[in-house]
């Protein structure tokens, strides 16, 4: 058993919730990091399947583990429970149904260090089981020529570079400076999706000094019927277009709205679009009346150029701002009995 001496450098939560098949291969690429002198918090969810006995399990072998138990009260719960208990200089969150390179945390915390960073970001695979061997694994990039691989080299803040802000959230491919982020907890939405987003928002404008690693560190987890809010259609969804005002309204107040406009309003495009058409649809106006509310200050901004939207995001953004639930809803049904 190794125990725990002195603060850790990083400390790394994992909330926990329904992932039985897949919580020992993220465990064990925790604690067979290179960088020894880590705090590994699992936070069980309420989990109603084996998680909660496999978690102290690998507490009773390790010092480095910790193994807390909730009642089920959603992601941002249980990632401020863990972030609560967390000792490190560096803070991490990992998701509990992906896995991480050996080398992730010691990569990240010596460029961490280097650059005396509040956040320093590295990159992810996107893993499909069903695909052939091989293709399993695919480097994540945004479209648009959002590519982690052309950040600036050390540090930066995000008005510098904003094109990260128009990024994934991808929270669990980072670490924070613990005493920077805490100060920041993740709003909590008992049962909702996309809680990350105003919480990265938060971070990277609140950050003075960001970096990023480009190396792909972790495996993201998307394999079809995975269960993962990517796959939800019902009313919980209706918390997006909420949170995406949340996070517009903190880009506003961080004082660098007109340099982080372009890249934010992208990235609520994509957040939204797939939640938007695949939404049941006796919730679909009440999630068009939302997006209405978080797009609307393009329509009165002169300067807006949609400079990375595609026809098709900028399509998807203008249905909000006509503000013709009517039209948008005829149009939709064209399309369907067309077939298209």
């Amino acid at each position: 058993m190794m125990a725990q001496t002195q603060r850790p450098r990083v400390s790394v939560v994992v909330p926990i919730y329904k992932v039985e098949r897949y919580l020992n291969q993220c465990v064990d690429s925790l604690i067979g990091q290179t960088l020894k002198d880590i705090q590994i918090i699992l936070v069980d969810d309420g989990s109603p399947d084996g998680c909660g006995a496999i978690i102290d399990a690998y507490a009773a072998k390790d010092g480095r583990v910790l193994a807390l138990h909730q009642p089920n009260r959603g992601y941002s719960a249980a990632v401020n429970r863990g972030m609560s208990q967390a000792t490190g200089e560096y803070i991490g969150i990992i998701e509990s149904d992906d896995w991480v390179e050996p080398d992730m945390f010691e990569t990240l915390y010596a460029d961490a260090k280097h650059n005396d960073t509040d956040i320093t970001k590295g990159m992810f695979y996107v893993y499909n089981s069903t695909l052939p061997e091989g293709q399993r694994d695919e480097v994540f990039t945004n479209a648009s020529g959002i590519d982690l691989r052309l950040a600036p080299e050390g540090a930066f803040r995000v008005d510098q570079w904003p094109k990260l802000l128009a990024f994934h959230p991808s929270i669990w491919s980072a670490i924070y400076r613990a005493e920077f982020v805490k100060q920041i907890p993740m709003p909590q939405s008992e049962g909702a999706s996309y809680q990350d987003f105003p919480f990265i928002m938060e971070a990277l404008c609140r950050a003075k000094r960001i970096s990023v690693v480009k190396q792909c560190l972790v495996h993201w987890r998307n394999d079809p019927q995975q269960g993962n809010s990517t796959s939800s259609q019902g009313k919980k969804l209706l918390v997006m277009p909420r949170n995406t005002l949340a996070a517009r309204k903190i880009v506003e107040a961080s004082g660098m709205y007109d340099a982080l406009k372009e890249a934010f309003y992208i990235h609520a495009s994509w957040a939204n679009y797939a939640f938007f058409n695949r939404i049941e649809k006796r919730y679909k106006r009440e999630y068009f009346n939302g997006l209405r509310k978080v797009f609307l200050p393009i329509k009165s901004d002169p300067d807006f150029k949609y400079t990375y939207f595609s026809p098709i995001d900028r399509e998807f953004v203008n249905t909000f701002l006509r503000n013709t639930w009517l039209r948008y809803r005829a149009r939709e049904i064209y399309h369907r009995i067309k077939g298209e």
